[in-house]
């Protein structure tokens, strides 16, 4: 045992100080006071030591051969300002027993009395002598444990500031998982019609899920969910040891909170620093969100394969059910997919797959938790999904009931957000005026019955001109061309007559309710796919045939042109325009009535009689009330409208959605709501960023609501239109209730047209090939082809209940009057006489002063003679 160190007097302060041990035997050293930090030198023999010089002038120690050291005060910081030194300074601040030079030797003096007790001295010496590097490891290992508990403290304060400044993150990274997710677009009741998406994803609520789902999933992918702050520390320790006993990746220690960090994060790269940041996220989550709040927040996002992100996806995609309906196999079965969707797909890696379910149910059994689960039914299962494709995707499987719908809702979305990526943002909630009902029986109906009208022959496909394109033709050209740019799709003319979607034929439905002007279902023509976007219930103009009749008596009615009592002779007409231009009108089938009333001439749609309601009316009549009913706005009557008599016969280019709305007049009073389809746009955040009012949805160029004709004319024209609908075929189609409508078909049998209303709907129909080169053939007609589709339609909601059916009133503005049917005028007791409406302003010519007996031969006779 070496003596205890002796203790130091300084000659400058006057303090004590204990030497450092071990102490020296014998030589010269320079010490430094700890207190004043003044030098001396000691001479040193036999561990005894007396102060032989005392330093004052920096210059005396550059002349001495000794060396110096320093009585130490230890502390941490000093052990870690020396664990990081360069080398040299290293060597300065070793132990000065380390630090021995080799002297001259100088005799030996007397120790002072002071000293230390030599025999204590000279024990520490001799344990040093047996153990030379005792205190060396020691100190290295101290300062070793000072360096790591530095860099514990270091990275603990790095990893908690890190926490801090992801928390505050957490709203973001929360928002950046509503990208993606589904538009969806809701009929009027809410029901879903369709979703657009890029990546579908979840979006139910925890309660929507059963609780036996939320059970089994945390059984087996994270037990302790509730109890944890984010990190399983005895998981991580579990699967550490067992990873190490197999040699091999065996098991995870991933809590739900950690799994959540890493979808937020979207890197999938095996790294220290992955995992660092996603530990600082888990721990940010637990801080901002409740536990429900995180388990609903991974399961609607955590990916379920097949591009199911989130369960209510996943559970539509493998067993189309809701979530209450489910199984609890199928519940194990859905929860066995997030930790490897693709290995353990039911469909692709069927084997696989079973075999992670019963290693589930083995878990379970241990567990004594779900022991009535059926394997059978497991099998059973399996056995189901190997029908289906192992590549099927949720995007294989969309169904869009309403695809022109949807097209129309992201155009509008798109015009909204301007440059924003709606796919990106997503969440968007569109409200609707559609009837989800009404709208998913439309499709399946208008294609069975063109196919089954196509197999008889009634539909051809007749080349009807070879000459020059028309105006109707360079009209239809430019459209395309405006529509491919607008859906960004290729169009080539070199195409049009060889194209397949050029050539099929289409139909165009839109239904509108009358006291609104919302639209109840549309369906814009063939399947809608990449190169068939055009919709031809809204943007499609085409000529409308007689079907602009209706439009055009009640115009006349309304200016008091003519009266529903009126007799007009159907006769051949012939007309010389200015640079020697002939135009004689036929009626279709080129049969001539003679002198009929207006009610005959409308249900047998006489050309001869619409030119001459239309002289009447006058150029400036025809051009006030069609500027009412279609042009308000003057830019789109300067372009569309044409003033000549041939106008009566449907040869002004108008869309089914127009001429629907413009039926809605004759059953609201005269008066038209503006169309529209889109009632309310939230976005994800439930801000409303649409809401219908000002907005002309369908770029109408027309005012919310204008009145057209009077009320009284409008139920002139109800009275005239409903003989006029019960003789135009809709009957063929099924449809036995009351309505009123009007039939058109064009030149060569390219358009075919039907518009009904009643006071519960109004529905446009048309029928024909999009290239205006082709018609129909002869059954291509208003009444054999568009009417019963319309009668189907209509039988169909009514059979199904599906609108609710309202029946038209009585008269209340319009007044009754009898008419003599060979006159026109008001009825004597002797004339035959049947009831018509008028205005109340525009009573019947009369009363009727004619003998009919005595005349009858004599007018038999004046009738053959026009032929």
């Amino acid at each position: 045992m070496s003596a205890p160190s002796p203790k130091y007097l300084c000659p400058h302060c006057q303090k004590a100080s204990r030497l450092p041990e071990p102490t020296p035997k014998e030589g010269k050293f320079q010490l430094t006071c700890a207190h004043c930090a003044e030098k001396v030198v000691l001479n040193f023999v036999d561990y005894q030591f007396e102060i032989v010089q005392i330093l004052s002038n920096p210059k005396v120690e550059e002349k001495q051969s000794f060396q110096s050291f320093k009585i130490p005060v230890p502390s941490i910081s000093d052990s870690i300002k020396d664990s990081f030194s360069t080398k040299s300074r290293s060597e300065k601040s070793k132990p000065f027993f380390e630090k021995r030079v080799v002297w001259e030797k100088e005799p030996k003096k007397e120790t002072p009395k002071f000293n230390a007790n030599p025999m204590r001295l000279s024990r520490r010496i001799s344990n040093s002598k047996k153990n030379p590097s005792s205190f060396s490891y020691l100190r290295v290992a101290f300062t070793i444990t000072s360096i790591v508990l530095f860099l514990f403290i270091i990275s603990f304060s790095y990893f908690v500031a890190g926490v801090l400044a992801t928390k505050k993150e957490v709203p973001v990274y929360l928002e950046t998982l509503s990208k993606n997710i589904p538009t969806k677009i809701l009929d009027r009741n809410g029901q879903v019609v369709s979703e657009i998406f890029q990546k579908r994803t979840s979006t139910l609520r925890l309660q929507d899920y059963p609780e036996d789902m939320i059970s089994i999933l945390l059984n087996i992918e994270d037990q302790k969910f509730f109890f944890h702050g984010g990190i399983d520390y005895s998981a991580i320790f579990r699967a550490f040891f067992k990873n190490i006993v197999n040699l091999s990746y065996k098991q995870g220690a991933s809590t739900i909170t950690q799994q959540l960090a890493r979808i937020i994060l979207d890197d999938r790269r095996k790294s220290l620093n992955r995992k660092w940041r996603e530990a600082q996220l888990a721990f940010a989550l637990e801080s901002v969100l409740t536990k429900e709040q995180i388990l609903e927040t991974y399961m609607n996002h955590v990916y379920l394969g097949h591009g199911a992100f989130g369960f209510g996806e996943g559970i539509k995609f493998y067993f189309q059910k809701n979530p209450m309906e489910l199984s609890k196999e199928e519940m194990v079965l859905l929860a066995s997919l997030p930790s490897a969707p693709n290995k353990y797909s039911p469909l692709k890696n069927p084997e696989d797959s079973y075999t992670r379910v019963r290693a589930i149910l083995n878990m379970f059994r241990n567990r004594g938790i779900y022991p009535n689960l059926d394997r059978d039914k497991f099998v059973s299962l399996y056995h189901n999904l190997s029908t289906r494709s192992p590549n099927e995707t949720v995007f294989g499987s969309r169904h869009d009931i309403a695809p022109y719908v949807t097209e129309h809702v992201r155009a509008v979305l798109s015009s909204l957000e301007g440059e924003k990526n709606i796919y990106e943002s997503g969440g968007y909630t569109v409200e609707t005026t559609l009837d989800r009902n009404a709208q998913e029986v439309i499709g399946p109906i208008v294609r069975d019955y063109l196919s089954k009208n196509k197999r008889s022959g009634k539909i051809q496909k007749k080349r009807v001109r070879l000459k020059a394109e028309s105006p109707l033709d360079l009209a239809f050209r430019q459209k395309m061309e405006e529509v491919s740019l607008l859906n960004e799709m290729v169009w080539n003319p070199d195409q049009l007559e060889g194209d397949k979607d050029q050539s099929v034929i289409q139909a165009a439905i839109v239904g509108i309710q009358p006291n609104t002007g919302q639209v109840l279902f549309l369906h814009g023509g063939d399947e809608f796919n990449s190169l068939n976007q055009f919709n031809r219930a809204t943007q499609m103009k085409r000529q409308t045939g007689s079907s602009i009749k209706a439009v055009l008596y009640a115009s006349a009615i309304d200016s008091g042109s003519i009266h529903a009592g009126m007799r007009i002779l159907d006769a051949p007409l012939y007309y010389r325009g200015g640079g020697g231009k002939e135009w004689a009108p036929e009626n279709l089938g080129g049969s001539f009535d003679g002198e009929i009333s207006l009610r005959t001439a409308l249900v047998k749609s006489k050309n001869t009689a619409a030119v001459q309601v239309a002289e009447r009316l006058g150029s400036s009549g025809i051009e006030k009330y069609f500027t009412k009913f279609f042009f308000p706005n003057e830019a789109e009557k300067k372009n569309r409208y044409r003033g000549d008599l041939s106008l009566a016969l449907g040869t002004l280019e108008i869309s089914p959605l127009e001429m629907a709305s413009a039926f809605t007049s004759f059953v609201n009073q005269g008066n038209i709501k503006r169309p529209y389809l889109i009632q309310r746009i939230k976005n994800a955040k439930g801000i409303v960023l649409y809401e219908v009012g000002a907005s002309d949805e369908f770029k109408l160029k027309l005012p919310e609501e204008r009145q057209v004709i009077r009320p009284d004319t409008a139920e002139v024209m109800i009275s005239l239109l409903r003989d006029s609908g019960r003789a135009s075929g809709v009957r063929n189609g099924g449809y036995a209730g009351d309505l009123i409508g009007k039939t058109g078909t064009t030149n060569d049998y390219k358009d075919a047209w039907f518009v009904g209303a009643r006071p519960d709907i109004s529905l446009a129909v048309w029928i024909g090939y999009d290239n205006p080169k082709f018609g129909m053939g002869t059954s291509g007609l208003g009444g054999a082809l568009a009417a019963p589709l319309w009668g189907e339609i209509l039988a169909t909601i009514d059979k199904k209940s599906i609108l609710p059916k309202t029946q038209f009133s009585l008269p209340v503005y319009a007044k009754p009057y009898k008419i003599c049917t060979l006159t026109g005028k008001q009825a004597s007791p002797s004339c035959p006489s049947t009831q018509e409406l008028y205005l109340s302003d525009y009573p019947p010519e009369g009363p009727c002063t004619e003998d009919h007996k005595s005349n009858a031969s004599d007018h038999k006779d004046l009738m053959k003679g026009l032929y």
